[in-house]
């Protein structure tokens, strides 16, 4: 697994404490395919390509949004992506919708992190979450912002299927159908503090 920390110290990021995770849970799944909707700066998307298994889309239209603001990223993803030395990331430069109506793969790991309103959430977990695997796994960026138009909480408190949350770094959600990977991870992981994490 390539220690990607040092080339990520310039990456802006509210996602910093789900790095050893992200890469856990990869090496865990062994997964062909990993899907990271909304890259912004791709931090999340080097730490889930780091342990340099399977293929990590990265799907942004990289203009930004009101809420994270306007900004091209694309350049610098591409950038930061050569300067690592990831192989096995392929940027995809769109909106989610549009995208989605072309997507055939299999999906192993899901990571939402686009708009948070309510409504895009529940849109991008419904569009995107019929090509997981029934093993596979969703996890949610920012489950913890209670903030006016920040509403990933709520929709991810309605989901009916096994699921725990990561309280730290804004709030990660980690969804499955498979019970027992949702208790090994609550076994291996502690759920308020990175300082906790065990590798």
């Amino acid at each position: 697994m390539k220690d990607i920390s040092n080339y990520l110290q310039d990456v802006p990021t509210s996602w910093t404490d789900h790095i050893h995770f992200a890469q856990w849970i990869v090496k865990r799944l062994n997964p062909d395919v990993i899907v990271d909707l909304g890259v912004d700066f791709g931090y999340s998307t080097f730490c889930f390509a780091s342990p340099g298994i399977g293929k990590v889309y990265g799907i942004d239209s990289f203009e930004g949004d009101p809420q994270a603001g306007y900004r091209n990223t694309y350049q610098f993803v591409i950038n930061k992506k050569d300067e690592i030395g990831l192989n096995n990331i392929k940027f995809l430069k769109g909106f989610f919708n549009p995208i989605a109506k072309k997507w055939k793969k299999p999906i192993d790991i899901l990571h939402i992190d686009g708009f948070h309103s309510y409504h895009a959430v529940k849109n991008d977990y419904e569009t995107w979450g019929k090509f997981v695997k029934n093993d596979g796994i969703i996890l949610m960026h920012d489950t913890c912002i209670k903030t006016p138009g920040y509403e990933v909480y709520k929709f991810f408190e309605e989901i009916d299927l096994p699921k725990i949350n990561f309280t730290f770094s804004y709030g990660l959600g980690v969804i499955s159908k498979d019970k027992e990977l949702i208790e090994e991870i609550n076994s291996v992981f502690s759920l308020e503090t990175p300082l906790n994490f065990y590798l």
